[in-house]
């Protein structure tokens, strides 16, 4: 799995906390969530699913949308050779 920008909502509030896949995972493990369960959801936030489960409701955060830290672009110079 790789690690992927969520945004993430804690069921009854109205505010989003923007954070990443191996942040909520290591969370939903404590909550009790078997590895099956974590690919399951893993797959379906890929796929551009929102889901909810154990009062989190989990929706991956769009490639346009920029997080410092979290996600970074490679940047090359045009003196860099592959």
């Amino acid at each position: 799995m790789k690690n992927i920008p969520l945004q993430v909502n804690i069921e009854g509030q109205d505010c989003t906390v923007d954070t990443d896949w191996l942040a909520i995972m290591a969370t939903l493990k404590k909550r009790g969530l078997a590895q099956s369960e974590l690919t399951n959801i893993y797959l379906e936030l890929s796929a551009g699913m929102r889901v909810t489960t154990r009062g989190l409701t989990l929706a991956e955060i769009k490639p346009t949308v920029v997080l410092e830290g979290i996600i970074r672009e490679t940047k090359c110079s045009e003196h860099d050779h592959v």
